[in-house]
């Protein structure tokens, strides 16, 4: 049988619940100016957890309506929206309408066997069994769906605490619902008891710390992004360009394999925006990228140097290879105008073309391409040039 003293046993397991849940609900208010999908979700999952543990601990206080209804109803609450703020992280269908149907279905159902027939065992498999089902779509959910760019161990951790919440639950709703533990001693200080509350005082908050963790991971991918990225384009950055070819530089240098630089250069791209307009000439920057990123094999590298200027990087290319390609993406440019409000654009594109020696750094390395770019513009542009 539960005895008086068995809350006050329990009551710091969830205090030092409530104290991370405040914590993590600090975290996540000053994440959510970020206008990352799902956090505002999670913010209200945290809100919901700070009201859920007091009710419950004071349940030897409280009246059951609140004790029971409104404790059991917030922990549903926060199973569902901590759900709905994962699929809107990740992109996935939230299932508002029937998680909402299952809030209101459990919150009749604690009413009606609270005020009308008062039975502690309907209300254990209501709510263990209702927050039981959640958790376990969160972990199918969160192992089924990460953010391919992102580290897996934190949807696997997350996966992994939502299945164990799932089944803790599960247990708690078989063992007092089925009529195998005795229902007066739900609260009492037994081994089972502490631990499967503990236990779940501790999954609470760590969830929580994890829906952060994938917030920040979201953030820090999405910065290191812009700063290796063209904002227009999504090419490689001069600054990422430069990285990358200096290493595989250096790959080349230890393998003896060919290499090549390709610098490009729109032709006559002042007179485009002049004529046109520059919402134009983004789009022939656009079209450009998009045919120069359509033509990439694996292992190659693209950038935007700056304004019209371009260049590619062809690792495994002998120079009639590179040749090759250069001149393919050429026709393709001419071939292609680009579209805009006003009507198609034709544009063209120089190229300079330099071919990696042992022991050429990359800055000697690109002046020679860069020279050969000048004498296609000397030409008469439209043209590819390869340096002697």
């Amino acid at each position: 049988m539960a005895v008086p003293g068995s809350i006050p046993i329990l009551l710091p397991v969830f205090m030092v619940t409530e104290l991370l849940c405040a914590c993590n609900t600090v975290q996540l208010w000053s994440l959510k100016k970020a206008g990352v999908a799902g956090t505002r979700s999670w913010l209200l999952a945290n809100i919901a957890m700070l009201g859920y543990l007091p009710a419950l601990g004071l349940r030897m206080v409280l009246p059951l309506v609140f004790s029971v209804v409104l404790s059991n109803g917030l922990g549903l609450v926060a199973a569902s929206t901590f759900y709905i703020g994962c699929a809107r992280f990740l992109g996935r269908p939230t299932h508002a309408r029937p998680l909402a149907m299952l809030v209101v279905a459990g919150i009749g159902g604690l009413l009606g066997f609270t005020l009308l027939l008062d039975s502690m065992q309907m209300r254990v498999v209501i709510s263990s069994g209702g927050i039981s089902i959640v958790f376990a779509a969160t972990a199918w959910l969160l192992y089924r769906h990460r953010e391919p760019t992102h580290r897996a161990a934190v949807y696997w951790l997350g996966a992994a605490c939502s299945a164990v919440t799932s089944l803790l639950h599960l247990s708690r709703s078989i063992y007092y619902g089925g009529g195998y533990g005795d229902i007066n001693d739900l609260f009492a200080t037994t081994v089972p008891n502490v631990f499967s509350m503990s236990m779940t005082a501790a999954l609470v908050p760590g969830l929580s710390m994890l829906a952060v963790a994938m917030v920040q991971e979201h953030l820090l991918s999405e910065a290191t992004w812009r700063a290796e990225h063209d904002g227009m384009t999504g090419l490689n950055t001069r600054q990422c360009f430069e990285t990358r070819s200096m290493q595989l530089l250096q790959q080349a240098e230890a393998s003896a394999f060919p290499l090549c630089l390709v610098l490009m250069d729109l032709d006559h791209f002042k007179q485009i925006n002049d004529r046109h307009g520059h919402q134009a000439g983004d789009q022939v920057l656009l079209a450009f990228s998009a045919l120069l990123q359509q033509g990439l094999r694996p292992g190659d590298v693209a950038g935007r140097m700056g304004g019209e200027e371009f260049a590619l990087l062809l690792p495994q290319a002998t120079v009639p290879q590179a040749l090759e390609l250069a001149e393919d993406l050429r026709l393709h440019a001419r071939g292609m105008p680009a579209a805009s409000l006003g009507g198609s654009i034709p544009y063209s594109v120089s190229m300079g073309l330099a071919a990696w020696q042992p022991g050429i750094a990359f800055p000697e390395l690109y002046r020679n391409a860069d020279q050969a770019l000048y004498a296609a513009k000397q030409a008469g542009r439209n043209t590819i040039v390869a340096h002697a």
